[in-house]
């Protein structure tokens, strides 16, 4: 496994974690200051995450498929097209990197929530695409 690979598998493992973390749960005892420090950690590492990702499928279809793209969709596309990932979870992937990029620009509490409310299909997306990239034979 190259070393952006790697890079994106610990990550991954990292976010899913995270995302998995019962809130409601904690939300009981912990402070509301503590709860929101979680919620804004776990935005914060699914964009790190997401970035890592597509540098890895942008290594993966240069080294198997001999495609250079640039951008993170082109990527993703790439990838798509060349048979490494599933219509429905190349449409979940472009509107995960819409989410990323919309993380950044957010001062909205009730956008921030439906996007934080998406990362565990994203965390499981995810692994979906590491999965693909590992399968394959080097």
């Amino acid at each position: 496994m190259d070393l952006r690979t790697q890079a994106f598998a610990e990550a991954l493992e990292s976010f899913a974690y995270l995302v998995n973390i019962d809130i409601p749960a904690l939300s009981e005892t912990l402070d509301p200051r503590l709860i929101d420090g979680l919620q804004n950690g776990k935005a914060q590492k699914f964009e790190y995450t997401m970035e890592l990702c597509w540098k890895a499928i942008k290594v993966f279809i240069k080294h198997h498929e001999g495609i250079d793209e640039a951008s993170p969709k082109k990527v993703i596309k790439a990838f798509y097209l060349t048979g490494h990932l599933a219509e429905d979870d190349y449409l979940e992937l472009i509107e995960a990197v819409d989410d990323r990029n919309k993380l950044s620009h957010i001062y909205e509490k009730g956008e921030f929530d439906l996007i934080v409310a998406r990362l565990p299909k994203y965390a499981e997306l995810l692994q979906r695409v590491l999965d693909s990239m590992q399968k394959t034979p080097r």
